[in-house]
């Protein structure tokens, strides 16, 4: 008896841990690029939506670039076409290779709906990479983000 409860204990907090690490890097995309081109762009379309938490406000990503190589991983985001009062494109580049840290953040803020996000490195050979992004809120808080690869170089 006490062996059947203990199983079940064990498989709660295990089933918990998995839950909890999915829900950790759901927001994060890894990449790499294979064909050793020096222009090449790994492209993946966000979507933000209001998951119950609010409605989106803005997408903020970056990008850490994980290989040692001379090549630096860069990322771009775009989001809609009328850009009159925010800005509806940033970029921003990683400088040092295959460390902890990420390059700066860049934030678009163009509320709900599909963001481009578009990989890229600066020279010939292969490279690897992870990219951070959170929809959010205008107050800040994580709201619905889900991210489809659509090209990958």
């Amino acid at each position: 008896m006490k062996f059947s409860n203990l199983k079940g204990i064990f498989v709660l907090v295990f089933g918990l841990m998995a839950l909890y690490a999915s829900t950790v890097s759901a927001h994060n995309q890894a990449g790499s690029f294979t064909t050793g081109l020096a222009a090449a762009v790994d492209f993946y379309q966000a979507t933000c939506f209001d998951d119950g938490s609010g409605a989106p406000s803005y997408l903020e990503a970056q990008v850490k670039d994980m290989t040692a190589s001379t090549a630096k991983a860069s990322i771009l985001v775009h989001k809609g076409t009328s850009c009159t009062t925010n800005l509806c494109a940033q970029f921003s580049v990683d400088t040092t290779d295959s460390n902890t840290t990420y390059s700066p953040l860049v934030t678009v803020k163009q509320g709900a709906g599909v963001y481009s996000i578009f990989v890229m490195h600066t020279a010939a050979g292969t490279d690897s990479y992870d990219v951070a992004l959170h929809c959010k809120t205008a107050a800040g808080v994580h709201t619905g983000t889900s991210v489809v690869s659509r090209q990958q170089q």
